[in-house]
C-alpha cells in the first residue's frame, strides 16, 4: 500500500515541486530557514538537503576535501530543520549518501529519501535505502537506460516500489540544448513509476515545460545569492526567480486541465455574444424571397446557424425584417 506522501508524489494533476537546498546553506541555520521561507512562497512540496560527509566520500588527499567538511550538515539540524519545514507546511528530505546520515535520518522519523545522480550505481546505498519502506526518488543524470534499470532493481528487490524516477542533465549549469526533456515522456513509457525532472539549467522555463511533458516532480536548486562561494550556488535559482518558477507551475497545472474536451458554462454564455447567424441584410418586407444578398451572418447568435444558409436561400417571408433582425424559423410561417 503506497504511503500518503508517495500518492501525492505520482498525482497527476499536481507536480511535486522540491527546493534543492542542498548545501546552499553555506553552514548557516538562519540561511537554511530564509532557504525554507523561499520555497514555501513559490508554493514548492518539500525542501532537499544533502546529506553527504566527506569522510566518506572523498579522501583527505581529494583538493574538494576541505569545502565539504565545512558544508556537511550536523546532526543537531536534522530535527530541527525537519520542524521547521514541517512548520512551514514543507517536507524535510535529504540525498542519501552513507549508512551513517540514513540512520540520523531514520531516527527523527524523514517520510523521503533521495538518491542522487552520483549514487546512481551505488548499488547497497540504494538497496539500504529503499529497505526503510519510504517513497524514493532517483535522480538518473549520467546514466543510460540500463543503469536505471539496475537501480530500481537494487531498490525493487528489498519489496519497495516506491519509486520516482529523475530526468536529470549532470551539467553544471546545463545549457537547455542540452535537457532533452522529452526524455521524461520516454522514462515514462519505459518504466511504472512517476518521472520527474531535475532541472540545473538557469532557466525557469525548461521546469515548466517539463510540467507540461508529464513530470510529475520538479527539483530545482534555489539559492539566496548567485555569486557566493559554494558548489551549487551558480546553477542554483535566486530568490524571485525560484518563486516565479513555482508561481508559473502552479497555473500551468490549472491550465492543462484533464484534457477532455468540454464546453464551460462561461464559455456556453458567450456563444450567444460571439458565435454569428442569419440575420437580414437589410428591411425586407413580407413576401420578400430570401437570397444570399439580403441574408447576413452576423453576432449576435439569436438567429438560424449559418449550416441553414442553403435551406433559406429561396424562401418566402410571411412577415417584415428590418435590417438586422434575426431571420427564425417562424419568418416563414403561414400567417
Amino acid at each position: 500500500m503506497p504511503s500518503a506522501l508517495f500518492s501525492r508524489i505520482a498525482d497527476p494533476h499536481r507536480c511535486f515541486v522540491v527546493a534543492e537546498i542542498g548545501s546552499n546553506h553555506d553552514g548557516d541555520f538562519d540561511t537554511a530557514l530564509r532557504l525554507m521561507d523561499i520555497a514555501r512562497e513559490a508554493y514548492a512540496d518539500a525542501v532537499k538537503f544533502q546529506s553527504f560527509l566527506a569522510d566518506h566520500l572523498v579522501t583527505p588527499a581529494n583538493p574538494n576535501y576541505g569545502l565539504l567538511k565545512r558544508l556537511e550538515m550536523p546532526r543537531a539540524w536534522y530535527p530541527r530543520l525537519k520542524e521547521a519545514a514541517e512548520e512551514r507546511g514543507l517536507v524535510f528530505f535529504s540525498t542519501a549518501s552513507n549508512d551513517v546520515t540514513l540512520g540520523w535520518m531514520e531516527a527523527i522519523g524523514v517520510e523521503l529519501y533521495k538518491i542522487g545522480s552520483p549514487n546512481l550505481t551505488h548499488l547497497p546505498l540504494i538497496a539500504k535505502t529503499a529497505s526503510f519502506g519510504k517513497p524514493v526518488i532517483m535522480s538518473a543524470g549520467m546514466a543510460g537506460m540500463g543503469e536505471i534499470d539496475e537501480a530500481i532493481r537494487a531498490a525493487t528487490s528489498v519489496g519497495n516500489e516506491q519509486l520516482a524516477l529523475l530526468h536529470c542533465v549532470s551539467v553544471y549549469p546545463a545549457e537547455p540544448k542540452l535537457l532533452n526533456l522529452r526524455a521524461i515522456q520516454t522514462l515514462a513509457a519505459t518504466f511504472p513509476y512517476p518521472v520527474g525532472f531535475s532541472d540545473h539549467s538557469l532557466d525557469i522555463g525548461t521546469a515548466v515545460a517539463a510540467v507540461t511533458l508529464g513530470a510529475r516532480v520538479i527539483e530545482k536548486h534555489v539559492t539566496l545569492d548567485r555569486d557566493r562561494s559554494g558548489p551549487d550556488h551558480h546553477y542554483a535559482l535566486e530568490p524571485k526567480s525560484f518563486i516565479a518558477m513555482g508561481q508559473s507551475i502552479r497555473t500551468v497545472e490549472q491550465a492543462l486541465g484533464d484534457g477532455h474536451k468540454i464546453v464551460t458554462e462561461i464559455e456556453a454564455a458567450n456563444t450567444m455574444s460571439y458565435w454569428r447567424s442569419l440575420h437580414a441584410a437589410q428591411d425586407l418586407a413580407a413576401d420578400s424571397v430570401l437570397t444570399c444578398d439580403n441574408i447576413a451572418i452576423v453576432r449576435p447568435n439569436d438567429g438560424l446557424h449559418p449550416r441553414e444558409l442553403d435551406a433559406v436561400i429561396g424562401l418566402r417571408l410571411t412577415r417584415r425584417l428590418a435590417a438586422g433582425e434575426a431571420i427564425t424559423w417562424d419568418a416563414f410561417k403561414s400567417i
